[in-house]
Order: C-alpha cells, then sequence, then structure tokens
C-alpha cells in the first residue's frame, strides 16, 4: 500500500506478493483510509456498550497505527521487527477491549477489534510473514477464550466468536500460496527474457564489430587486389605499400588492442626502416582509460622510432600485474620496458 508517496523505484525486476496486489497503489491507500475511519466509527458508535471507554480509544490508536506501519513500502518479507510490532497491536488492542465488553448478550460492533485485527493478519501474511500472523492469531483467540470464561460465557463461547476471523486467516493462507506461486512464475519468465535479450544484444553487437572489421579489411585491401587482379606486373614502390597493408592487417587481427593510430604508423615507419615490429593483444582490449592509452602510444612510438633490429609489443592479459611489455632486440643487446595499467613505465 502506499501512503501517498511513490515507492523508491526498485533495482531488482524481481515480482512478489506485494506488487502482484499493488499494495502500494492509491487503490490500497483509500483502503488504508476506510480501515481507519472504519475504527474511528465503530468505536464512537460503541462506546456506551463497554464498561470502561479509553480501552477502546487506545485501541483503535493502536489498531490504525498497526495499518499504517503495514502500509510501509519494502520488499516481501515484510521486516521482522515491523512484523512483531503488527503482532504486538493484535494482542494490545485484544487485551485492551475483551475485559470492557458487555459479559452478557451479543457483543455486537463492540467487538470490532477482532475484524480489524483479522484485517492486519491478513496483509501480515500476503506480506511473507504467515506463521507470525498465525501466532497473533492464536493469541487473539486464547485471550477472547480467556474472557469469555471469566465473565461466564464459557470458553466454547469464545471460540465462536472467531471462528469466522479463523477461517478468513486460512483462506489468506492458501491465497498467498497460490500468488506466490505465480510471482515465482512470472520472474522465471522475466529472467529468461532479459537473458534472451542480453544474448540478443551481444550477438547483434558482435555481428556489428564483424561488419566494422570487414569493412576497414575491404576499404584497404580492395583496391590492392583489384590491382594484382589486373596481371600487370608490380614495381618496388606498390609491393612496399601491400606490404604495409598485410602488415596494418595483421596487426589489427593479433594486436587488436594496440593497432591505434599513433601505433600503427609508427610501426610503418619502423617497418620501412626495416625494423621487424611485432604487436601482439592477449588481453583482448586496450588499457581502461584514454589518458593510459596515451602514454602507452608515446611509450611504444618512442622505442620504434630508436629501434634497429626487433621490437615486440604484448598486451597482457588484465589479471597480470604487469599491462603491456616492450621488448626490443638489436644485435646481441636485448632491452625491455614495462608499462603498468596507468601506462607508466615500471621497468626498463
Amino acid at each position: 500500500m502506499s501512503l501517498g508517496t511513490q515507492a523508491p523505484p526498485q533495482a531488482s525486476r524481481t515480482v512478489d506478493v506485494s506488487r502482484l496486489l499493488a499494495l502500494r497503489s492509491e487503490g490500497a491507500s483509500l483502503i488504508l483510509g476506510v480501515f481507519i475511519v472504519t475504527n474511528v466509527v465503530f468505536t464512537v458508535a460503541t462506546i456506551h456498550t463497554l464498561s470502561v471507554q479509553w480501552p477502546a480509544y487506545v485501541a483503535a490508536v493502536v489498531v490504525s497505527g498497526a495499518g499504517v506501519l503495514l502500509a510501509r513500502p519494502h520488499p516481501d518479507p515484510f521486516p521482522m521487527r515491523d512484523s512483531l510490532l503488527v503482532v504486538g497491536a493484535v494482542v494490545a488492542s485484544t487485551l485492551l477491549i475483551s475485559w470492557c465488553l458487555p459479559t452478557e448478550g451479543p457483543t455486537g460492533r463492540a467487538s470490532w477489534h477482532l475484524g480489524s485485527n483479522t484485517w492486519l493478519l491478513w496483509i501480515l501474511i500476503l506480506r511473507g510473514r504467515t506463521a507470525l500472523a498465525w501466532s497473533a492469531a492464536g493469541a487473539m483467540t486464547a485471550i477472547t477464550m480467556v474472557w469469555a470464561a471469566t465473565t461466564g460465557r464459557g470458553a466454547l463461547a469464545g471460540l465462536l466468536m472467531v471462528d469466522t476471523q479463523l477461517g478468513l486467516l486460512v483462506v489468506a493462507t492458501l491465497f498467498v500460496t497460490s500468488l506466490r506461486r505465480t510471482a515465482r512464475r512470472i520472474n522465471d519468465l522475466t529472467e529468461r527474457s532479459v537473458d534472451a535479450a542480453a544474448a540478443a544484444a551481444t550477438a547483434e553487437a558482435s555481428r556489428q564489430v564483424r561488419l566494422q572489421r570487414a569493412a576497414e579489411v575491404a576499404s584497404s585491401s580492395l583496391p590492392l587486389l583489384h590491382r594484382i587482379a589486373t596481371d600487370v606486373p608490380l614495381d618496388e614502390r606498390e609491393r612496399a605499400v601491400m606490404r604495409e597493408a598485410e602488415a596494418r592487417l595483421r596487426d589489427g587481427v593479433r594486436g587488436r588492442g594496440l593497432a591505434t593510430p599513433t601505433i600503427l604508423d609508427a610501426a610503418a615507419a619502423a617497418r620501412a626502416r626495416g625494423v621487424e615490429v611485432t604487436l601482439l593483444d592477449d588481453r583482448g582490449a586496450g588499457l581502461a582509460s584514454g589518458d593510459a592509452m596515451a602514454r602507452v602510444d608515446d611509450a611504444v612510438s618512442a622505442c620504434l622510432a630508436e629501434a634497429t633490429g626487433t621490437v615486440t609489443v604484448r598486451l597482457l592479459p588484465a589479471e597480470r600485474d604487469e599491462a603491456i611489455t616492450i621488448v626490443s632486440v638489436a644485435d646481441d643487446e636485448v632491452h625491455r620496458i614495462v608499462l603498468d595499467e596507468d601506462g607508466n613505465t615500471t621497468a626498463a
């Protein structure tokens, strides 16, 4: 139920009985208002039949307050502390009113607390506290039977006063069991639909990546392939262009996370000088931040600009302490540079 304020949005899509019954809706708030007004009307209308009047007013406040408490937005099950307060309200109102009721004749609406307490326990069952609700119902029944026995009505008469209320709670228990099964089915379907949507999104993203890579390959390779298909002998400049295109394609496949424009241009310039450059991506993605990748671009470009033999740049798996290694070999001299996740040099 809602008390005129909108419940905070739920982070989870899980459906519970409270959501199924719209206990936070405006209609539920209206029912709560009718419940409180009914308590007040019955109290005022029957106050003259009671031997002591003030306990009825206190009971009306206690029961109505418990109704407001039960309307508090919260996922099922209802909080234990608040549930115990509702149980306490049921027991207190029964104790307050019972010994003020007429000792002879029908009690009529003067025993309004029994119906109001049953309404509270109905909601408590719906909100996932069935055991506590039945415990409170047992206490209400016991108190009513003791009152009836001590006033000469007999314990059986007390039991007959609450038999209808107990029957209503049986209905509530069966009702909520069915609703929980429905909620579980809804949650299962929701989970499947979310999983299906996630799988479809992943497949579409993979398809878009494939299309993008195919377009990149086509834009760089098709003109060269058309040139080869002419059967006209290639000159040395064209062969150099094709070697550079082949190297860029290889870098884009084997070193995808390192294939930034800056690194690719530096690698092409180094290869033009005869340096053997290898880019390897064992992570599947670049470093987390753009600043880190900018520092990587600078470090790799600087190394390639000075290289004379072979250079291997490797992007390591994410679980490693080292993020990137740059190994250059010139004659018998090996030089190794290590970069961390922020692109800073940690060893050289």
